[in-house]
C-alpha cells in the first residue's frame, strides 16, 4: 500500500473515530438526562392535550373522559442556557377532591369524594369521576404539595345538563340552528319549565341570538338560533340557567354557572385567497432577499470557489456560508449543479457544498423564529426608498435585500393572521388531527401519521419549489397551535426531501456530473429523513423521542408542557438546524463513497464527452461577473480548437495526409457551433439588467468570439489553398517553406500567450501577444520581399507565388485576430477580477 493510500485510510479512520465520539457523547448525554434523580414538584396544571374539564353527563353516570393534570418540577436550563424547561415529576401524590361532597358525586377509583393518584412517567395523574343526584355544577380540585406550599387546579362538570351545540362552525353572516341545553332532574325525567337566558359576548360584532329568554319544553330542551357576524373569527354566546320552579325543592333545582358556547365564523374563499397571497409575498420576499444578497456577493463567488479545495469540511462550510448569504438552499444547489456542469468544481466538492447548503438554509427558520414582524413595514419602506433612489449597483442590491427581508416577514405575518382563527375551527382541527403525531401518555409517536406528515410536506415543497416557504408555513401553523412539536418535526423531514426537486429539475439539461450532484443531494436528504424517522420511535430522553428530547434540552422553554406555544417556534427552528447538522456530520466521512455510488448509478456516456460547451451554464446568468468569467474561459476553449485547426491546416499545406484537412473541416463545425451558443448566451446575459460596468464588456466579448471563429475560417482557407497547390502541382521553394514555418512558430507562441490570458487570467501576457504580432508582421514583410526577389530571379513560379502570398496573408490575419482577442480579453479579465 502506498503512503498516500495509508494516509487516506488513516484520515478516514480518524473521521470515523471523531464521529463515533460525537454520537457517544450524545448518547451519554441522553442517558444521563433520562437517569437523573427524582425531581421535586413545583407546578400543577390541567393536561393541555386532554384535561377532561367542562364535561357533562346524566345523574349517576361516569364522565366520558378522566380528569387529568400534569405535575412538573422547577425549570432546568437548556444545554445552551436560556429560560429552560420544566421536567415532568413521576410518582408524585396528587389529591383530587370534590368540593361539595353532599352532591353524591364520587371518584370511581376510591368510591369516595377524595382520591389520591400518583403521577406516571409523563408526570400525569388522573381520576375518574361519577356524578351524583344533584343537578348542575360539580366542582373538583386537584392539588399537590410543593416546597412553596400546596398548588391546585380546578375542574368543572355538569350533572343532569346536556349541552346542545358543541364544535360549532358556520359561514360569516350565517345562522347556527339550535344552541342550548337539555335538562334532566335526579330521576332522569326531562326538567320542564326551567328558565334559560341567552346572550352574546359584548356587542357581539354583529352576532345575535334569536331569543333571549327560553323555557325548557316537555323534553327539557331550551334552544335558540344564533346568527354570526360578518368578520372571520371566534364568536361567543352564553346560557344562564335560573331554576325558580316553586314546585321543586331547593336541593332539586339546577345550580349552574354560565355555560359558554363557541362558534367559528368562516369565509373559506377569502381566507384561501389571503393565505395564498401571504405565501406569495413570503416567496417574493425570499427571492428578492436572495437576489440582492447574490448580487452583492457576485464578485466574491469566484474567490469563494477558488478557496475550495479537496477538503470536504471546507466545502461544507462554503456551502453553509453561501446559502446563509443568498438565503436559499435551492439557489445554492442549483448554482452547484451549474458549477459542476461548467467545470468549476468536481463532484466531491459539489457534494460537500450540497451538505453545507442544507445547514445554511436553516438560517431562514431561525430568523423567522425571532418574531421580527414589527420590522416588516420599516424594512419595506427603507428597502424601497434605497432601491429607487440609489444608482450604485451594490447599494441597490442592499436595498433589494432589505425590501425582501420586510416582505418575508409581512408574508409570514399575513399567513399567521389567516391561520390564527383556524385553531378554533372544528373542521380544520379535525383535518389536522388526522396528521397529529402527539403520542399517547407514555407511548410512542404514531408511525402512520408521522409518515403521512413527511409525504404531505414533501408534496407541498415539490409543488411550491421552496423549502423556506414550506418551513415558514410549518412555523405559522405551529405558532397558532394547529400542529404540535411532535407533528412539526416530521413535516420538516418531508420539507427536506421535497427541496431536492429544484436541483433535479436544474440537472435535467446538464451533463452527467451535474446530474450526479443532484442525485447526491437527493440521497443525502432522503436517507437522512429515513433514519431520523426511525429515531422518532426511540424514547431515550425523559420518555420523549431522543431527537425531540435533545432539541428540547438545548432550547429555552418547555415545548412538552402546558405552555408549549410560547417556545414552539424556536424549538421547530432548532429542530430544523439540528437535523441538518447531524445529517451532515453523519454523511461527511462518506463523501467519497457517495461520489462512487452516484458515478455508478449515472455512468458517463460517449454523448456526454461530445458536449460542445465546456464552461457556460444557464444557472450562472444571475451572477453576471461569474458568467462573464466563464464566457471568457469558453472563448479560450474556442481559441484552442482554432489553434489545432491552424496547426493541422499548416501541416496539410506542408504535405501532410488528407485526414488533417478533414479534421479542420470537422473542427470548423464545432467552432461555428461555439460561436452561435456563446453569442446566444451573452445576448441572454445582456437582458438580465447588468450593471453598466459589466454591460459594456459584452460587445468586446462578442467581438472576441467572432475573431476566434474567423481564425477557423482562415484555417479552412489555408486547406483550400493547399488543395489548389496540390492539384496544379505547384511546389514552393525551400526558402518559401522556411518562411512559412517561421511565421507558424511565431503564431504558436502567440497562441500560447493568449491561452495563458484566457485560461489563467494572466493579463501580463497581453504585451507578449502584441510583440509577437509585430514580429509576425515583420516576418511577413520580409518573406514577401524575399519572394519578389525570387520571382525576379526565376527561382519561383508565378502560380506558386500567388498561393504563397495568400498563405502569408491568412497567417498575418490570424495574428491580427489573436491580438484583438488578447486586448479584449485583458480588459474583461481586469474588469471582472475585483
Amino acid at each position: 500500500m502506498t503512503a498516500t493510500g495509508r494516509s487516506m485510510r488513516c484520515g478516514a479512520a480518524g473521521q470515523f473515530a471523531r464521529l463515533a465520539c460525537l454520537f457517544a457523547l450524545l448518547g451519554v448525554s441522553a442517558l444521563g438526562c433520562g437517569a437523573e434523580g427524582r425531581t421535586e414538584p413545583e407546578t400543577i396544571a390541567l393536561d393541555p392535550h386532554a384535561a377532561g374539564n367542562n364535561q357533562y353527563a346524566m345523574h349517576g353516570e361516569e364522565l366520558g373522559k378522566p380528569l387529568r393534570v400534569v405535575v412538573s418540577g422547577p425549570r432546568v436550563p437548556g444545554l445552551l442556557g436560556g429560560k429552560g424547561s420544566r421536567k415532568p415529576v413521576r410518582d408524585e401524590a396528587v389529591t383530587f377532591r370534590i368540593e361539595a361532597p353532599g352532591a353524591g358525586a364520587l371518584f370511581v377509583e376510591s368510591g369516595t369524594a377524595t382520591h389520591i393518584a400518583r403521577t406516571n412517567e409523563s408526570g400525569i395523574a388522573l381520576a375518574r369521576l361519577k356524578l351524583g343526584r344533584r343537578s348542575g355544577d360539580v366542582d373538583v380540585t386537584a392539588s399537590v404539595e410543593t416546597r412553596k406550599g400546596v398548588k391546585s387546579v380546578s375542574f368543572r362538570a355538569l350533572s343532569g345538563v346536556e349541552i346542545l351545540g358543541a364544535d360549532l362552525e358556520g359561514p360569516t353572516g350565517g345562522v347556527i340552528d339550535g344552541i342550548g341545553v337539555r335538562l334532566h332532574d335526579a330521576s332522569g325525567a326531562p326538567a320542564e319549565g326551567v328558565t334559560v337566558f341567552f346572550r352574546v359576548e359584548g356587542d357581539g360584532r354583529g352576532s345575535k341570538v334569536a331569543e333571549d329568554v327560553v323555557e325548557t319544553d316537555k323534553k327539557g330542551c331550551a334552544v335558540t338560533d344564533w346568527k354570526l357576524g360578518n368578520e372571520v373569527g371566534r364568536y361567543f354566546a352564553f346560557a344562564e340557567i335560573r331554576d325558580t320552579r316553586s314546585a321543586v325543592p331547593e336541593n332539586g333545582r339546577f345550580h349552574a354557572r354560565t355555560i359558554e358556547f363557541e362558534a367559528m365564523g368562516m369565509n373559506k374563499g377569502r381566507m384561501a385567497v389571503e393565505l395564498v397571497g401571504g405565501l406569495a409575498i413570503f416567496i417574493l420576499g425570499m427571492k428578492m432577499m436572495s437576489g440582492g444578497l447574490r448580487r452583492m456577493a457576485d464578485r466574491r463567488l469566484k474567490a469563494i470557489l477558488q478557496a475550495m479545495t479537496r477538503n470536504r469540511v471546507l466545502a461544507v462550510l462554503v456551502g453553509a456560508g453561501l446559502t446563509a448569504m443568498v438565503q436559499s438552499s435551492s439557489a445554492t444547489t442549483v448554482m452547484t449543479v451549474g458549477f459542476v456542469n461548467a467545470g468549476l468544481m468536481n463532484l466531491g466538492q459539489a457534494i460537500g457544498v450540497v451538505f453545507g447548503a442544507n445547514i445554511g438554509t436553516t438560517v431562514t427558520a431561525q430568523i423567522i423564529a425571532f418574531k421580527l414582524n414589527a420590522l416588516a413595514y420599516p424594512a419595506i419602506a427603507v428597502g424601497l426608498i434605497t432601491t429607487a433612489v440609489s444608482r450604485k449597483p451594490n447599494v441597490k442590491a442592499l436595498g433589494e435585500t432589505i425590501l425582501g427581508f420586510g416582505l418575508l416577514f409581512l408574508g409570514m405575518q399575513t399567513m399567521s393572521g389567516i391561520l390564527k382563527p383556524l385553531q378554533y375551527s372544528p373542521g380544520f382541527v379535525a383535518v389536522f388531527s388526522r396528521f397529529d403525531c402527539t403520542p399517547a401518555p407514555g407511548g410512542l409517536i404514531p408511525p402512520i401519521p408521522a409518515l403521512m406528515c413527511i409525504l404531505v410536506a414533501t408534496a407541498a415543497t415539490v409543488f411550491i419549489q421552496s423549502s423556506s416557504a414550506t418551513v415558514g408555513l410549518v412555523l405559522a401553523l405551529s405558532s397558532q397551535g394547529l400542529v404540535t412539536f411532535y407533528t412539526a418535526v416530521p413535516l420538516i423531514l418531508g420539507d427536506n426531501i421535497g427541496t431536492t426537486i429544484t436541483a433535479i429539475l436544474a440537472s435535467v439539461p446538464a451533463n452527467r456530473n451535474a446530474k450526479r450532484a443532484a442525485l447526491a443531494h437527493t440521497l443525502f436528504n432522503v436517507f437522512g429523513a429515513l433514519y431520523m424517522y426511525i429515531l422518532l420511535f426511540v424514547p431515550l430522553w425523559n420518555g420523549q423521542p431522543v431527537f425531540l428530547g435533545f432539541v428540547d434540552a438545548i432550547t429555552p422553554g418547555d415545548v412538552f408542557g402546558p405552555n408549549a406555544e410560547e417556545s414552539v417556534l424556536r424549538h421547530v427552528a432548532n429542530a430544523h438546524t439540528a437535523f441538518n447538522v447531524m445529517n451532515c456530520l453523519f454523511f461527511l466521512p462518506f463523501i467519497g463513497a457517495m461520489t462512487k455510488v452516484c458515478q455508478r448509478i449515472i455512468p458517463m456516456t460517449a454523448l456526454d464527452r461530445e458536449t460542445v460547451l465546456q464552461y457556460l451554464e444557464p444557472h450562472l446568468l444571475d451572477s453576471p461577473t461569474l458568467a462573464l468569467q466563464q464566457a471568457t474561459l469558453e472563448v479560450g476553449y474556442m481559441v484552442r480548437r482554432a489553434q489545432k485547426s491552424v496547426n493541422d491546416a499548416c501541416a496539410f499545406f506542408h504535405g501532410g495526409p488528407s485526414e488533417l484537412a478533414e479534421k479542420v473541416e470537422q473542427r470548423e463545425q464545432v467552432i461555428d457551433r461555439l460561436q452561435h451558443e456563446i453569442t446566444a448566451y451573452l445576448v441572454d446575459l445582456s437582458r438580465r439588467g447588468l450593471p453598466q460596468a459589466e454591460g459594456i464588456l459584452l460587445p468586446a466579448l462578442i467581438h472576441a468570439v467572432n475573431d476566434a471563429e474567423r481564425i477557423g475560417d482562415h484555417s479552412e482557407d489555408i486547406v483550400e489553398l493547399a488543395r489548389i497547390q496540390r492539384a496544379d502541382n505547384h511546389e514552393l521553394s525551400e526558402f518559401a517553406q522556411q518562411d512559412v514555418r517561421g511565421i507558424e512558430g511565431l503564431l504558436e507562441e502567440q497562441f500560447e500567450a493568449i491561452l495563458n490570458i484566457l485560461e489563467k487570467s494572466n493579463t501580463a501576457q497581453v504585451e507578449t501577444v502584441l510583440k509577437k504580432e509585430s514580429a509576425i508582421n515583420e516576418a511577413v514583410k520580409v518573406a514577401t520581399e524575399a519572394h519578389v526577389e525570387r520571382l525576379e530571379q526565376g527561382k519561383c513560379s508565378v502560380q506558386a507565388g500567388v498561393v504563397f502570398l495568400d498563405i502569408l496573408a491568412h497567417l498575418e490575419r490570424v495574428g491580427d485576430r489573436l491580438t484583438n482577442i488578447a486586448e479584449r480579453a485583458g480588459t474583461i479579465i481586469q474588469a471582472t477580477a475585483g
